[in-house]
């Protein structure tokens, strides 16, 4: 094999890897899970995002995120972001107001924690999930709603930015 080949193919080596790495993270998906609590009976609200999505869109950059987990600034600001992001109304009722509970850093996510009064049963709810959505525009957000059994799945991505309905 002559150099030039092989110069050659180092370089296509190198621009796929490159290119791979670049690539890693080419999905931008979030999860959402709502269920009723067998014991208190409230709907819990737990939105799962990858960090490094969510960092950048709302302005955080420090390198230690103990002030944005620990402290009742970061965790207002956590909250804040999700629950602008993301609503429930009752069909035929209006909005089904949430409340924020926490949000804690696990692995390579954040978890955000609500909490509201469980819809009447065989309510319709329309769920409007925006989370990372005005940041990424190729964001894809899944939300379960988890109800005994029984599991819908509502999906907004770039090509379906609609709000859903679930029927609880």
């Amino acid at each position: 094999m002559g150099r030039g080949v092989l110069r050659l193919l180092v370089l296509a080596v190198a621009l796929c890897a490159a290119a791979g790495s670049a690539y890693a993270h080419r999905l931008h998906a979030g999860l959402t899970d709502i269920s009723v609590n067998d014991v208190t009976g409230e709907l819990e609200v737990v939105h799962r995002l990858f960090m490094h999505d969510l960092y950048p869109a709302i302005d955080f950059n420090a390198i230690d995120d103990t002030e944005l987990y620990e402290t009742r600034q970061g965790l207002l600001r956590l909250g804040a972001y999700a629950a602008a992001r993301f609503s429930m109304r009752v069909e035929g009722e209006g909005p089904l107001p949430l409340r924020f509970v926490g949000a804690e850093p696990d692995g390579e996510f954040t978890f955000f924690y609500f909490v509201a009064e469980a819809p009447e049963p065989g309510s319709s709810v329309i769920i409007d999930n925006r989370l990372l959505v005005d940041y990424l525009p190729s964001q894809s957000n899944l939300t379960n709603v988890r109800l005994g059994e029984d599991v819908q799945s509502l999906t907004q991505g770039p090509d379906n930015r609609a709000p859903g309905r679930a029927r609880f």
